[in-house]
């Protein structure tokens, strides 16, 4: 698969997950809401990292590419999101949050996601 079309790949299915999660938002899930977040925001970080050549292919790749977004750009709000989706990944898990921490954390999810979809160029 080509570049551009690993990108598109990983747009889809960010904005699909997204999606996703506003519909089990507004079910009351907040179990399944916060895996879907989870998935919005590392597909968009894939999907950057795929506009700029590299491809993230684990957990540990998709933090330290995170991390390394946030160094690059000087904007923390990428890395606190990115904390804010792993929180949620473990909830997917563990079920201890509230649906109203849920909707608080998608909020912070929703913007980075759009911010992280908005550097990729449409040329990649």
């Amino acid at each position: 698969m080509d570049a551009k079309r690993k990108v598109d790949k990983y747009v889809r299915q960010s904005l699909h997950y997204l999606g996703n999660a506003s519909r089990f938002i507004d079910a009351g899930d907040s179990a399944k809401a916060s895996e879907f977040l989870w998935g919005s925001m590392a597909q968009a970080l894939k999907a950057v990292a795929a506009s700029n050549g590299k491809l993230l292919r684990n957990h540990r790749q998709i933090w330290n590419y995170a991390e390394s977004l946030t160094k690059e750009l000087e904007d923390k709000s990428i890395y606190d999101a990115f904390l804010h989706a792993n929180f949620l990944h473990s909830n997917f898990y563990e079920s201890e949050l509230e649906l109203k921490d849920v909707r608080r954390l998608a909020e912070d999810i929703r913007i980075t996601v759009d911010k992280l979809l908005s550097l990729i160029s449409q040329e990649a």
